[in-house]
């Protein structure tokens, strides 16, 4: 598509807040275009204030972590707009996308929507020289929907040897959704980190999740991420991302 044709997604930037915050900017901006107020789909990135666990939107925290070892590390405890499991965000980016299925051919289907950002975020980790799997095609979750993001290989997910790097979770209304992901960049989870999430068997369910920091060898900045990332959007829904305020 020639560039003068390139529809422009506005993008917030990439900051470092609290749960309950990011989590009330990502409910707002879909508001906002839900309301009509907000025209172009909607793009940002951040990190977590301090270590937090989200749930997903029909998830009961007692039921799917230990709250008890959580509250006693200092980890606050969030719950997302969007479905999906328990995740723990301790050196991790997140991303959050916007927009109504209108916007974009690819995003006419929850499945298509996951199939095409995952794609953007697969060229993203390719460009940092990750070694990627192929991207599943189809196919059922592979375990319990009690266990974490972190645990599960859900479809479209990206893998690394089998192993999980990125997990994503999306909303869906009236045409409009959110997705959000979590792409692990640092290798810093501890046994009580495990713990809280896998209160038994956390060894085994550790070894199915990596990381960009271990798969590069190197430590990797969150801009690197930021940067690939909106570059690989660009490319694969043939956009124009435009700096924009979030007020």
């Amino acid at each position: 598509m020639p560039e003068t044709q390139r529809l422009p997604w506005d993008y917030l930037g990439l900051v470092t807040d609290t749960g309950d915050a990011n989590m009330a900017l990502d409910r707002s901006l879909l508001a906002e275009l839900q309301a009509g107020t907000r025209l172009r789909p909607a793009v940002r990135f951040y990190v977590w204030e301090r270590p937090t666990i989200s749930l997903g939107t029909n998830q009961i925290g007692d039921e799917v972590i230990d709250k008890g070892a959580a509250t006693r590390l200092g980890y606050d405890t969030v719950k997302r707009p969007t479905g999906g499991r328990a995740l723990l965000h301790k050196g991790d980016i997140c991303y959050m996308i916007t927009a109504h299925k209108d916007h974009h051919p690819l995003f006419h289907s929850l499945t298509s929507t996951y199939r095409a950002i995952g794609t953007a975020i697969a060229d993203m980790l390719q460009s940092l020289g990750i070694d990627l799997t192929d991207l599943p095609t189809s196919g059922a979750e592979s375990r319990t929907s009690l266990n974490p993001c972190f645990a599960m290989l859900s479809p479209f997910e990206v893998t690394v040897a089998g192993k999980k790097i990125c997990g994503s979770a999306q909303y869906r209304s009236g045409g409009f959704f959110l997705q959000h992901g979590s792409i692990r960049v640092r290798d810093n989870w501890n046994s009580d980190d495990l713990t809280i999430l896998w209160p038994t068997g956390y060894e085994l369910e550790a070894s199915r999740v990596t990381s960009v920091d271990c798969e590069r060898g190197q430590i990797t900045a969150f801009s690197e991420i930021e940067a690939g990332f909106l570059e690989a959007l660009e490319r694969h829904f043939c956009i124009s991302i435009i700096h924009a305020p979030t007020d």
